[in-house]
């Protein structure tokens, strides 16, 4: 995998020297997008993003309806060939025909302080009644302690799954959310784990936003 654009056109400049043959082999990744690291106006983490995915920061509705997640500090990512629904103002935006959607989030919805991460947890699933809850697993996302939900939602429009992960960062609630069609899950799936594990709070940074 490519970790950044400067990593990819530095080893390009190296293999252009050496073989034809070792150029394809590197080149391939390339070709299912190369991953540039991303800070964020008002948000404490960084991700790297693939070129092949458009995003926005902190969007107004509907997307952010869709998505499921109230927030005032959020990134919010789709397809590039769907970046026309991070400017839609129809609030009937349904998943489905390819597209998909992710979001990195602090959750503006929730305002317990000094509580468990497994009651954020209990309060996210609790909140969304089309959740039909696959599996929960525990797991770490950018060194803190996280919940990995996997479910499907029944849409008025398709079946659509949804994978995210929970955790608190300095007693803040976080939400890294994907969802998509039942038929384009597993397709954008891994771009969306990868970008998960990239995930990185920022060092003495703080919300510029509450």
């Amino acid at each position: 995998m490519v970790k950044s654009f400067r990593f990819a056109d530095s080893n390009m400049s190296l293999i252009l020297l050496v073989s034809p043959t070792i150029l394809l082999m590197f080149s391939l990744p390339l070709l299912q997008g190369a991953y540039a690291a991303e800070s964020f106006k008002g948000l404490p983490f960084s991700v790297e993003i693939p070129d092949t995915w458009a995003y926005t920061e902190t969007p107004d509705p509907p997307i952010e309806h869709v998505l499921g997640v109230t927030s005032y500090t959020s990134v919010v990512l789709v397809p590039v060939h769907f970046a026309e629904l991070l400017i839609q103002e129809k609030r009937d935006i349904a998943m489905g025909n390819g597209s998909a959607a992710i979001v990195f989030a602090k959750a503006s919805d929730y305002s317990v302080k000094n509580a468990p991460l497994d009651l954020y947890v209990k309060y996210r699933i609790n909140e969304d009644d089309s959740l039909n809850l696959i599996s929960r697993q525990d797991t770490i996302v950018g060194k803190e302690k996280a919940v990995r939900i996997d479910g499907s939602k029944n849409d008025t429009s398709a079946n659509i799954r949804l994978l995210e992960y929970l955790l608190l960062h300095n007693n803040e609630p976080y939400v890294l959310r994907f969802i998509a069609g039942e038929n384009d899950f597993e397709t954008y799936l891994p771009n969306f784990e990868s970008m998960v594990k990239t995930f990185t709070f920022e060092v003495n940074s703080t919300d510029s936003k509450s």
